[in-house]
């Protein structure tokens, strides 16, 4: 896997832009069989907990995530199947709590550790490939929305940290063979 350029992105970003209802619908059910429990994670749960907050800011996010699961379909290929590897989510929670954790605790912190924590869960990992012009379209997403809309800044916050995850998640899911 690499980083996508920006011709690759805005290559993807249209096809998934372009994608028609009925093979929209296709396409979430084959993502759902392929990977049952990320799905439920990015269209179910991740929502619910937006929707706490801001119900058109999670079906926002509902959209955003399709646009990413367009992106990496257009650009590395058909997800890798659940059979394949059927530990992978629950070894991805695991690696995610460790990290999430602090970043919840934030507001407990004083600020100049709440942001160390900030930056070190946004540096990329060891051989991790951080789409960069992705998450600046989420984010910029996210940034319109805010300017449209009455929302709180940690609302905005949480959901931006929401997206960094999911793009992380199809990053690990197509750079990490399943297991043999």
């Amino acid at each position: 896997m690499h980083e996508l350029n920006s011709r690759e992105l805005k290559q993807a970003l249209e096809y998934a832009k372009s994608i028609d209802e009925d093979n929209a619908k296709r396409m979430m059910i084959q993502f759902e069989i392929d990977q049952p429990l990320f799905f439920q994670t990015i269209f179910h749960t991740f929502p619910a907990i937006i929707a706490e907050r801001n119900q058109d800011l999670a079906h926002l996010f509902m959209d955003l995530c399709f646009d990413i699961s367009g992106v990496y379909k257009k650009a590395f290929g058909n997800l890798p199947k659940f059979k394949d590897d059927p530990t992978w989510m629950e070894r991805q929670a695991g690696l995610l709590d460790k990290e999430l954790k602090p970043l919840m605790q934030g507001r407990h912190l004083n600020a100049k550790r709440s942001e160390q924590i900030k930056t070190d869960f946004y540096t990329p990992k060891d051989d991790e490939t951080q789409q960069s012009g992705l998450l600046d379209f989420l984010h910029q997403s996210a940034d319109l929305f805010l300017q449209e809309n009455d929302c709180d800044e940690s609302t905005i916050e949480m959901f931006k940290a929401m997206l960094f995850v999911v793009v992380r998640l199809f990053t690990n899911l197509y750079t990490r063979p399943p297991l043999q």
